[in-house]
């Protein structure tokens, strides 16, 4: 596709550094007196050039830009090296360089190659990039123009500088790049949807429109353009010329066919509120032979999304779902989904059947165990969950750590806590070797092993294993992990609020350092997610240590709220225990001993609980 091309010359962008090297030569000095002197210099500078260059391909870039500059120094004609070195003392935060005059001299510097070889396509883009980040868009402007001179037929230039046109808001000089792409490669509904985006920049949608017509009239048999045209009407907010357009599109259409328009009618209908026409085309774009699996998997999972969202009948989404059983019958990513639907009506039996048969089809899929074991867990099959995970041990490449924190946390409720531990000290084994679920994390180790993708995990697998110590009667482990989760995230929420309620938990002596570290934590946790009713109770219990009742009354009355009355009976019956020894405090013990019977409910077993009850006063045993 035309645009393909122009997105793979962006992509382009950060290897030039490494192809510059094959660019050119050394340029020559004339007026050096000792020619072997000039030629050991010139060998010099090559070979810290090419040097650096091996240094940056490895990402070693601080020692690349010593090496550049060197070169440079050794031969300041060599203009690969102005152009490398350039562009680094440009970029550098020092503060000496980062002056005006300095950034200007940087410039200079860089700019001897385009002086050099103007007419160099791959560097000068470089070049030219490098300015544009900088924000000197004039400058990448004029260095694309330069090349565009010596090679006005480079259509990756012209879509380039119609880029950078449109930034600066030149929509004439813009349009004309485009027009001078199209005329060197061709037509094509990419190159009119930019070239209608300008129009309409320039408040021109009577021309956008005519172009779009133009086209439609040389190729009417293109449904392409014809949609196009609807989208551009619902765009300028012409709902009715919308929906002739796609109609019209749709009549090109042969039989059985049409997905793309179809969707597009299903999207208006959705947005004009028309739920039957909307789940019609849905329907109809489903059964289309022109829409691949992988597109009506993507279509079926949003559409069944606005379902949930709007909690609306969900036989729409069950009728959707037995016209691609029909079609796909061995697509297991279509039974992955089935299974996702299925949970959300917490029909967890079938979603669990159902991720099975896509585990049977595809053993090798980390996301399918991952469902499978979370489904098993809301059945409170907790056997089958760690049955699960074995299986996944077995079968899978990489058991990734998603697996071993579900795991880890099946095994916790299962009061199996060192099986837990071990569990947990697994995924630190395979993912963070020479870590251990006891010990203070080593930091520095940590470093080699982290990334951008598993730092989350590895927080949440800190807090999973604290709390698995915790529960085990373990504090001073639980909070070793819980400190191991805040030195990789220090605002990391849950940790917060897990570690300041197991401070000040009830029963508890509560040293007054203690509770200052609860306070803030809780706090901090709040902040972040106020209406979270977990974070609102543990806030509340600390400000119940605290003996500020009327806040901690006010909170805990809330997170009654939010957690509703369809709440797990359990964690609700906890909230209410807290709020009757605040009422107690309160010194309303009618109303008080009332909120613990109703939390004796949810909590039978709770001797505390029940002694409050039955002696109708509020004590710490």
């Amino acid at each position: 596709m035309l645009m393909m091309k122009y997105r793979k010359m962006r992509r382009l962008i950060p290897l030039l550094m490494l192809l510059v090297v094959t660019g050119g030569g050394i340029a020559i000095a004339g007026r050096e007196a000792d020619a072997d002197a000039i030629r050991q210099r010139r060998e010099a500078a090559r070979h810290y050039y090419l040097t650096a260059a091996r240094y940056s391909a490895l990402g070693q870039n601080a020692e690349a830009a010593e090496l550049y500059k060197k070169a440079y120094m050794l031969d300041s004609t060599y203009a690969e090296a102005a152009l490398q070195y350039g562009v680094r003392r440009w970029g550098m935060p020092a503060d000496t360089l980062s002056t005006p005059s300095e950034r200007a001299e940087s410039k200079r510097i860089a700019k001897k190659f385009l002086k050099e070889y103007p007419g160099d396509f791959f560097p000068n883009l470089f070049l030219s990039n490098v300015m544009e980040r900088a924000g000197e868009f004039d400058e990448s402007i004029a260095v694309l123009e330069g090349i565009n001179r010596q090679d006005p037929g480079n259509t990756d230039v012209l879509m380039h500088l119609s880029a950078l046109y449109l930034d600066t808001r030149q929509f004439d000089k813009a349009l004309d790049a485009i027009n001078a792409y199209e005329r060197i490669e061709g037509e094509g509904i990419e190159l009119l949807i930019r070239k209608a985006g300008m129009m309409l920049a320039m408040g021109d949608t009577a021309a956008a429109l005519r172009e779009t017509d133009r086209m439609m009239a040389k190729y009417p048999a293109n449904t392409q353009y014809a949609i196009f045209k609807g989208q551009l009407y619902s765009y300028i907010n012409r709902p009715d010329s919308a929906l002739k357009a796609l109609t019209y599109a749709e009549t090109l259409e042969k039989p059985g066919y049409g997905g793309p328009v179809k969707l597009q009618l299903a999207d208006y209908y959705r947005a004009t509120g028309d739920s039957v026409a909307y789940d019609r085309k849905m329907y109809e774009a489903l059964l289309a032979e022109d829409l691949d699996f992988d597109t009506k998997n993507e279509v079926m999972a949003y559409y069944l999304q606005t379902l949930i969202r709007d909690n609306a009948d969900r036989s729409r989404g069950d009728r959707l779902f037995t016209v691609l059983r029909e079609q796909y019958p061995h697509e297991p990513d279509l039974l992955a989904l089935s299974a996702r639907y299925n949970a959300s009506k917490s029909d967890f039996p079938q979603a669990l059947d159902d991720i099975g048969y896509a585990i049977d089809m595809d053993h090798t899929n980390p996301e399918y165990w991952e469902q499978a074991i979370v489904y098993a867990f809301m059945l409170d099959d907790h056997q089958k969950a760690d049955s699960l995970y074995n299986k996944a041990r077995q079968l899978l490449p990489k058991t990734p750590m998603r697996i071993y924190s579900l795991a880890g946390t099946n095994a916790t409720v299962m009061e199996q806590y060192d099986r837990a531990l071990k569990i947990y000290q697994l995924a630190l084994d395979e993912n963070f070797p020479g870590q251990h679920i006891s010990q203070k994390a080593d930091m520095d180790a940590l470093g080699t092993f982290l990334t951008y993708d598993n730092i989350n995990d590895l927080i949440s697998l800190y807090t999973e294993i604290g709390d698995a110590y915790y529960k085990k009667d373990d504090r001073e482990h639980a909070f070793i992990n819980y400190d191991n989760a805040l030195a990789l995230d220090p605002d990391d929420a849950l940790t917060l609020n897990n570690y300041a309620y197991f401070l000040v938990e009830e029963n508890t002596p509560v040293s007054d350092e203690d509770l200052e570290k609860a306070d803030d934590m809780s706090r901090r946790a709040i902040n972040q997610n106020p209406e979270n009713p977990t974070y609102l109770d543990t806030r509340a219990w600390v400000l119940f240590r605290k003996k500020d009742f009327e806040k901690a009354r006010e909170l805990e009355e809330r997170a009654i709220e939010l957690l509703g009355d369809d709440a797990d009976e359990a964690e609700l019956g906890e909230y209410r225990h807290h709020l009757g020894d605040i009422l107690f405090m309160l010194n309303e013990p009618a109303k008080a001993l009332e909120e613990w019977e109703k939390a004796l409910k949810g909590c039978p077993d709770d001797s505390l609980l029940r002694k409050k009850v039955k002696d109708r006063t509020f004590y710490y045993e």
